[in-house]
């Protein structure tokens, strides 16, 4: 499972996250809700690893995050809420950056899945254009190829409906259903609960620096 044990993070003195715990197991979608401002977005950074927490330690199916772990980062995939990196890449660049990183081992099937998002998401001409010559949700959808690359076990998505048209909402919603009947794990940050309403969710609540069950 993804596990995040006593999580504290303070930016400027202000204490935005106070001892966060939360686990997400195969299977599972996990919804983290909250107001703007409640520290969502730091949270799925700091589970991601494009963050280090002051206090804390996240794990993914046993392998450690903290450190630079390369076996925890092969096994997630992240797709931030803003998309305005690295707009001189090209979309195909971009995912070879990607895996690189991952250090990816060569795999046909996977390659084959990855080619067949690209498809499904729309972007198999844009895939030698410019990210910065890209919609917003163009880029979204080229993040979450991206996010995709090596088939992760754990998805993190920071407000996944957001830039997205009504058939990019649907088409969202479709891979996370996949992915949770292939026993792998979704974790998201969204306000848009007319979205999370359509996902079989387990919904979580970000307030005071803690997550608590949403009821």
């Amino acid at each position: 499972m993804l596990s995040a044990r006593d999580i504290t993070k303070t930016y400027r003195g202000q204490r935005v996250l106070d001892g966060a715990t939360l686990a997400c197991d195969s299977g599972q979608v996990c919804a983290v809700l909250g107001e703007n401002g409640t520290g969502k977005s730091t949270l799925l950074r700091i589970l991601s690893g494009m963050l280090e927490p002051d206090r804390g330690t996240v794990s993914i199916q046993g392998h450690p995050l903290g450190g630079g772990g390369v076996e925890a980062r092969r096994r997630l995939g992240y797709v931030p809420d803003g998309t305005d990196s690295l707009p001189d890449l090209s979309l195909h660049e971009f995912i070879t950056l990607v895996r690189s990183l991952k250090q990816l081992r060569p795999d046909l099937d996977r390659e084959r899945e990855l080619f067949g998002w690209r498809e499904r998401l729309g972007l198999t001409s844009a895939w030698h254009q410019r990210l910065g010559t890209l919609s917003f949700g163009q880029r979204k959808r080229a993040c979450l190829l991206a996010a995709l690359s090596g088939d992760p076990w754990l998805l993190i998505l920071d407000e996944p409906s957001n830039g997205l048209d009504p058939a990019g909402v649907a088409l969202m919603v479709g891979l996370i259903e996949q992915r949770r009947q292939q026993a792998k794990a979704t974790l998201l940050a969204s306000n848009d609960m007319p979205f999370v309403q359509l996902l079989v969710a387990q919904r979580l609540r970000l307030h005071a620096g803690r997550v608590t069950p949403d009821v």
